[in-house]
């Protein structure tokens, strides 16, 4: 399958899964869970050649249990999205026309300006000596801040907007996974991924200049659970990333 090269739309799966998670980040609210599921098997199909995948429709519908007619519509939305575009693919030998070509498309960021935060000035509540103390109760550590103290541990800031868009990456595709049964008991795996995607992404950017830290790690939390979830299922079409655990 060669001849994909010459349509490849990135460099690597990193570029490509960067744009992905940016175009998710834009329109995951236009999308329902058939396109969803629809643009997750045609990203896992463009990885050997970055950024195309060679499919029928039927295969797709087959695959997602969904009719051609739905398949299309989603596709559709998809190119209107602008996070891919189809192209007609007629192989040379027979002459005949092929499956379609997808063909994802870079993402396109728009820059809009930096809110303005007004200064508030904190008063200290005053205390009667007279008063008991009351203790808070303790509130259980949550993977939210577990995340934002990995976050400022690498970091050395608190970055809360990092560690938020961060914890939306795993809230986005963990809430898609818990709705099948077959996941329902895998809510502490993924809690424990999210936690060591971040760790691997710190240790990324020691070795590499990241332009897009939310995209790699959406890169990097969907190849964990990839191989923790459905590493027999996608074997023969997916290469394992380059990954070194820490």
């Amino acid at each position: 399958m060669n001849y994909l090269s010459k349509y490849q739309s990135f460099a690597n799966k990193f570029e490509l899964n960067e744009a992905i998670a940016s175009h998710l980040n834009d329109h995951r609210y236009q999308l329902n869970d058939t396109d969803l599921n629809v643009l997750t098997m045609l990203s896992r199909y463009a990885v050997k050649y970055p950024g195309v995948a060679h499919l029928k429709v039927g295969t797709i519908a087959k695959a997602l249990q969904k009719s051609d007619r739905t398949v299309r519509r989603s596709v559709e939305k998809l190119e209107r999205l602008q996070i891919l575009k189809r192209q007609v693919f007629s192989r040379e030998k027979t002459g005949g026309q092929g499956a379609n070509l997808y063909i994802f498309l870079p993402y396109k960021q728009i820059k809009l300006p930096e809110p303005k935060h007004e200064q508030v000035t904190k008063t200290e509540p005053s205390h009667d000596p007279n008063q008991p103390i009351v203790e808070e109760p303790m509130i259980p550590i949550t993977l939210y801040s577990r995340i934002k103290d990995l976050v400022k541990s690498y970091t050395g800031n608190h970055h809360e907007g990092l560690a938020s868009k961060l914890y939306g990456i795993y809230r986005v595709h963990t809430t898609k996974l818990m709705k099948f049964e077959i996941h329902a008991d895998k809510g502490e795996l993924l809690k424990t991924i999210a936690i060591q995607a971040v760790r691997v992404l710190f240790q990324a950017t020691k070795r590499k200049n990241i332009h897009n830290l939310i995209g790699y790690y959406d890169g990097i939390f969907r190849e964990l659970t990839d191989k923790a979830l459905f590493a027999d299922a996608f074997m023969a079409y997916d290469e394992p990333m380059e990954v070194k655990m820490p």
